[in-house]
């Protein structure tokens, strides 16, 4: 299994996403610093209620860097699955001695893998970035602490669900055969994570993201389900 993910992540010229991903951590790193510590300097004046809105920056890391990744990931299974039905490369892979089934969920795990190291790496290196800069300069409070063991397990979980989470999109890219269903139904999946109805707020709902994450795991088995007796697209 290993070899077949090595194998994918060389054929999709997996350098491309790295550079990518370099580019959104990167940009998620400024902005939050800008958010942390120039705001502030403003707000003191002239934009008290954005202070007031954003609390702490633990909140704001994970808001930006779970959505940028959600739509990263589901983007990455598209292009590594979907697409490949659509320009037939698909039609290849399926004609290794190998089940259908085996190459799909090597796909979905290169995927899972490749994007759950990423954002992982990209949240520890924008926490520390904030947490080092606190020790000289004044902002929003960060609402963590990164030297606790807690901190760390919370930041490994909340990776896992999001990359898990693109699952949901992709079962429903395959089966519109559209990659742009993919993706806009990504965008709409963290609408659910992070919006409100009524005076529920799904952020702070514990219960919201278990059954996500349970109903995340049924369309990846569906999408390889019956993979063995579908027409290729």
């Amino acid at each position: 299994m290993w070899k077949l993910i090595r194998l994918e992540w060389k054929k999709n010229n997996t350098r491309k996403y790295m550079i990518y991903q370099a580019i959104v951590i990167a940009v998620l790193g400024i902005l939050l610093f800008s958010m942390c510590y120039y705001i502030p300097m403003e707000a003191e004046t002239e934009m008290t209620d954005t202070v007031e809105e954003i609390g702490s920056m633990a909140m704001q890391i994970d808001l930006l860097t779970n959505l940028s990744f959600l739509i990263f990931t589901s983007v990455m299974l598209s292009s590594f699955i979907i697409q490949g039905y659509k320009n037939k490369t698909q039609s290849l892979m399926f004609s290794y001695p190998i089940s259908r089934k085996k190459i799909i969920i090597t796909q979905m795990m290169a995927v899972w893998i490749f994007c759950g190291a990423a954002l992982l790496l990209g949240k520890l290196i924008i926490y520390l970035l904030l947490a080092l800069t606190s020790v000289t300069m004044d902002g929003y409070p960060l609402g963590y602490d990164i030297t606790s063991v807690s901190f760390h397990i919370q930041i490994i979980l909340k990776t896992v669900l999001t990359v898990t989470l693109a699952f949901i999109p992709l079962y429903i890219g395959k089966r519109m055969k559209s990659s742009k269903a993919a993706v806009i139904s990504s965008f709409l999946l963290f609408s659910v994570m992070d919006g409100t109805i009524g005076d529920l707020t799904l952020r702070e709902n514990t219960i919201l993201p278990v059954l996500l994450f349970g109903v995340s795991l049924i369309c990846g088995y569906l999408t390889v389900h019956n993979v063995e007796k579908e027409d290729v697209m």
